[in-house]
């Protein structure tokens, strides 16, 4: 009896490079070529949100303190960011990416995974079906992509990174290959190798993959539990996640970090707004609905806490979170705010309808929100906007 041969997935990583700062260039053609920073006002708390390549090269990265950024490149460009646009790009980029596959794993705003397997027909190799996709972003949205080929997530995610910017780099499909391939490297381009864990491994005298290569499993699921197990595969180059859409992912989120530590309720509200319209806006965007919204948040000391709610319904449509969430809100009982953040969850593909809605039911709104995606699509993100969004909130406060 002839055995199935085995299949050799193919898995791409698209990674945009320096996406804020890449879309601030293209809208600003003089901007090109020069130091520009996204994120915080200069002089109040807050960090980088990204940071162009040219800015890079003296020494600024994401997450860094926006004032420290500014003393090291005081003549850089800083720009506070444009979400609405950022967000409007990356879902132009994931349709774009579904035409290559219909396995497209989106997991942020400026990546994804695609499951190319079987795909050679259409698009030829690997490596030039990259090549493709990458004048496409290039024409499309005239910014660039590097693109990182493996048979999994893991190694994929690595050799997207590995020759930055505009960059497609080929892992080996072999599994002693992979290995050597990995070797070289630092232990903390492993997945879940934090500060922490990278010196837990280098008291234990690993610093590198290759190091973590040599270690027997036993011992690293005696010293790390689980996770051990996790670590001993991934440095062989062993990942067997499956690349999955969003509607099957867990959840859909978004949080936002005020520059200074907010005690403003009616901030809190709006921020809440903002954040909501994204997170289902992205939901509808993959035909996904949740059944549970939570909300979360930090004080200034930087403690986290969720509080979660049932929908009535499952549902993308952001009213009905956002009533759902400002209920979650008003029961936050915090003297101030350093961030704030709302997602949905408990997705389900299998939705009852109702056959007698009403006007004020799911459907309407539902119907609704999703057409005023379609005109957003085709006009422009404030082509049509809630009422919310018209009124500035200094307006709403005179009304009181």
């Amino acid at each position: 009896m002839t055995q199935n041969p085995v299949v050799t997935r193919t898995i791409f990583h698209v990674d945009m490079d320096a996406f804020f700062a890449s879309i601030e260039q293209r809208d600003n053609p003089a901007w090109r070529n020069r130091p520009l920073i996204v994120g915080a006002k200069v002089g109040c708390r807050g960090v980088v949100s990204a940071a162009s390549y040219e800015a890079r090269a003296f020494g600024i990265h994401s997450a860094m303190p926006i004032n420290q950024a500014f003393s090291r490149c005081p003549h850089g460009i800083f720009v506070r960011p444009r979400m609405d646009v950022y967000s409007a790009v990356s879902g132009e980029l994931m349709e774009l990416f579904s035409g290559f596959s219909p396995l497209v794993e989106q997991v942020s705003i400026d990546e994804a995974f695609i499951d190319m397997t079987g795909s050679s027909r259409l698009f030829g190799p690997p490596p030039e079906a990259a090549a493709q996709l990458s004048a496409k972003v290039r024409a499309s949205q005239g910014i660039t992509a590097s693109i990182g080929i493996a048979p999994n997530k893991f190694c994929a995610k690595i050799a997207s990174d590995m020759n930055k910017p505009d960059g497609i780099t080929i892992c080996p499909d072999d599994p002693a290959k992979i290995r050597e391939w990995l070797a070289p490297m630092a232990v903390d381009r492993i997945w879940g190798v934090g500060k922490k864990s990278a010196a837990s491994l280098c008291a234990m005298g690993i610093s590198t993959i290759g190091d973590l290569q040599r270690v027997p499993l036993e011992r690293l699921t005696s010293r790390f539990g689980r996770h051990g197990e996790t670590l001993y595969n991934l440095s062989r180059g062993i990942d067997e996640r499956f690349v999955v859409e969003a509607a099957s992912c867990k959840s859909i989120s978004r949080e936002h970090t005020f520059e200074r530590d907010s005690a403003d309720r009616e901030v809190w509200r709006d921020t809440l707004f903002t954040l909501t319209e994204d997170v289902c806006r992205r939901a509808r965007r993959y035909d996904a609905r949740g059944s549970t919204v939570y909300v979360t948040w930090r004080t200034p000391d930087f403690t986290r806490h969720t509080r979660q709610a049932q929908l009535p319904y499952h549902t993308n449509a952001a009213k009905l979170v956002y009533e759902r969430a400002c209920v979650l809100l008003s029961t936050v009982d915090e003297p101030a705010l350093r961030l704030l953040g709302v997602g949905i969850t408990g997705f389900d593909a299998a939705v009852q309808t109702d056959l007698f809605a009403q006007e004020d039911s799911i459907q309407f709104w539902e119907e609704s929100e999703r057409a005023m995606d379609l005109l957003a699509e085709r006009f422009g993100e404030r082509a049509v906007r809630k009422g919310r969004e018209v009124a500035p909130l200094s307006h709403r406060r005179q009304k009181r």
